[in-house]
This record gives structure tokens, sequence and C-alpha cells, in this order.
């Protein structure tokens, strides 16, 4: 069984966190690995957090694509999307331009949750767990705005 714990983050948090097990890529092969990514988009879309996704199929194809790449290659594949993809991807610098609270993390991981469950039958549990893991601790690193202040995106919401 996994355990889709998420813990809170705090704004600034950087804890270390450890790379999932290569058996998660090797279970899934590339294929399956980029159909679940499309999956978690297609979840993301439809959540609470769509407004920070573009909603054009080109963009999305795009991000689909290169953080696809991304994460297959912190599971072990190809170590070459760093030259395909124009150098190293820091995902807090991507990330710095977006107002990402807590909660927002929360709803993204919530996303993966829904898609990582849809694989259970053929992917092994500790498998999944170490992925699940990498996620949940890596997300922290991302959140640079304070839970309980409304996000420049909350506001616009509003309006």
């Amino acid at each position: 069984m996994v355990n889709y714990k998420i813990t809170s983050a705090k704004m600034g948090e950087r804890p270390e966190f450890k790379i999932p097990n290569k058996g998660f890529l090797e279970a899934l092969k590339p294929e399956g690995f980029m159909e679940l990514i499309h999956n978690f988009y297609e979840e993301l879309l439809e959540s609470e957090i769509a407004y920070f996704f573009p909603t054009e199929d080109d963009e999305l194809a795009l991000i689909k694509k290169r953080n696809g790449a991304y994460f297959m290659m912190i599971c072990g594949g190809d170590d070459r999307y760093i030259s395909k993809h124009n150098g190293d991807f820091d995902q807090v610098k991507t990330h710095k331009p977006f107002s990402i609270p807590d909660k927002a993390r929360t709803e993204w991981l919530g996303c993966w949750k829904i898609v990582l469950q849809q694989i259970e039958d053929k992917v092994p549990h500790e498998d999944i767990q170490s992925y699940w893991n990498w996620l949940e601790v890596f997300s922290k690193h991302i959140v640079n705005y304070e839970n309980d202040r409304d996000t420049i995106e909350d506001k616009a919401k509003v309006n």
C-alpha cells in the first residue's frame, strides 16, 4: 500500500530529498511515464490551480515534453535532458515568478496522487512510494509565498 502523506511546507524551506527508485521508470518504461505525465497535466487543468498553466495546446505540449523529460531524468532515465533542453532546469528559479503557497503545492500533489493511484496495479508499490516521497519533499522547494496571504492569482480570481 502506498502512503500518500502530505506534510506542510514553509516558504523558503529546502529539505534534503532522496531520488526515486529507478524501478519506477523501469516498470512504466518511457512511453508509460510520458502517459503518466499527460494524465497528470489533464488532472492539473481540472484543478484549482489550473490558472498556473497555459491553455494553448502547443504551449502545454511543450511543458509536458520538457517536464516529462526532467522527471524521467530524475527517475534514472535519459541523462541528456540538460543538453536537449538548453541547460540545467532550476525548479526554484523557474517557479519564482509565480506566487506558490503550500496550498497550491498541496493541490499539485493531489493531482499526482490521482494519477499514481491509477498505476498501482502496474508498478511495485515501493517504487511508487519512492517517487511520491521525492515529489512530496522536492515540491517544498518551490513554495515561495506564505499560506495566510492572498496570492496575486487569488486576487485575480476575485476580480
